[in-house]
């Protein structure tokens, strides 16, 4: 029970960590930074909703499960800002979180391996579950945008023509990827792309 204990001081110690890592989205203010963990605890709560009442054959508890794991490398990683992000720059987001992933593996694999595994069967996708938690999860930034009012978008100085442009390449690879099962996800994305749009650029 020693090293479940400290185990747990570990997993504490991690958790604490990852509430100090700041994404570039914005609260309500429009000036706050918003941490990995209220992103997490956003995603975890409204995916569970949607699957809920969206999707009842996905599994609830572990849509939750990976809802609530689906950043954790950024503990090591950090948070990249995606928005029109280059080939390289993915690249290099995607070998930084695998350094962090194994690091976070080495570190609870023996004491408590729930953690490393839900990691991987969420990047794996294989599961409708970790592709529902997937594309849901990109509504989320969106949600933080029509909230503020584009906050992040307007501070940037990033024109309403990248805006859309991202936007729509984005919502491509959802479909295209792991969202085409989720056709109310997609919908509800287009929705609030469009809201913000309008509210950001006065349109």
């Amino acid at each position: 029970m020693k090293n479940d204990a400290q185990g747990l001081v570990d997993i504490g110690k991690l958790v604490l960590t990852f509430a100090q890592v700041n994404r570039v989205t914005l609260h309500e203010d429009g000036l706050t930074p918003e941490s990995d963990t209220d992103h997490t605890v956003m995603l975890s709560i409204c995916a569970c909703a949607l699957a809920d009442k969206l999707y009842p054959h996905l599994d609830t508890g572990k849509v939750a499960q990976f809802a609530i794991i689906h950043d954790l490398v950024e503990v090591y990683a950090g948070d990249t800002n995606t928005f029109n992000i280059s080939d390289g720059g993915k690249k290099e987001k995607e070998e930084r979180e695998h350094r962090a992933f194994e690091r976070i593996k080495n570190e609870f694999q023996d004491v408590y391996p729930w953690i490393p595994e839900t990691i991987a069967a969420y990047e794996s996708l294989v599961s409708d579950e970790a592709q529902f938690v997937k594309a849901v999860d990109k509504v989320m930034t969106k949600l933080t945008h029509r909230i503020n009012n584009g906050a992040y978008l307007r501070n940037e100085k990033i024109t309403k023509e990248e805006t859309m442009k991202h936007y729509g390449d984005q919502t491509k690879v959802i479909e295209e990827k792991y969202g085409n099962k989720f056709p109310e996800v997609i919908e509800i994305l287009k929705m609030l792309t469009n809201d913000i749009v309008r509210e950001a650029y006065d349109i």
